[in-house]
């Protein structure tokens, strides 16, 4: 296949398509083809057929070296938003476990307390019981109550 680059519909038509392309203007499949020309001997571009039949339609024309340092450079850029969106989710999460920490702190803090407290109420109790129980033993005098 002969082409050339040097139309300037052709310029401001590859403008318009970012990346790989994968359809023509016209809907139909792009194929890849191999330029002949002087000017770009054997470098590839994207072409449907039916601009190599109509040759005075303008189709889609994309060389393929371009598009694919088009679709580097996209992935590049999502690269450093992915790692942009991971730094700022990182933040959040270690802000929310350090929230959660001091939750847990102050809930094991109220636990202790309350442990404590009735740790502190069944020795009360169990000291009261005992008394009662050594008043009750030395109230009854008789061999029926022993």
């Amino acid at each position: 296949m002969t082409s050339s680059s040097s139309s300037s519909s052709r310029s401001a038509a590859r403008r318009q398509v970012y990346g790989v392309p994968t359809l023509c203007w016209c809907g139909k499949s792009l194929i890849t083809w191999v330029s002949e020309t002087k000017e770009n001997p054997y470098r590839r571009l994207y072409r449907c057929e039916i601009a190599l039949q109509r040759k005075t339609e303008t189709h889609l024309f994309k060389w393929v070296d371009e598009a694919i340092l088009e679709e580097v450079r996209m992935v590049d850029a999502k690269i450093v938003d992915l790692v942009h969106d991971f730094h700022s989710l990182s933040k959040r999460v270690i802000e929310e476990l350090n929230s959660h920490k001091l939750f847990i702190a102050a809930l094991d803090e109220d636990v202790k307390m309350k442990i404590n407290d009735n740790i502190t109420k069944m020795s009360q109790a169990i000291d009261e019981a005992t008394l009662q129980f050594k008043e009750d033993m030395a109230a009854c005098d008789t061999p029926d109550c022993r």
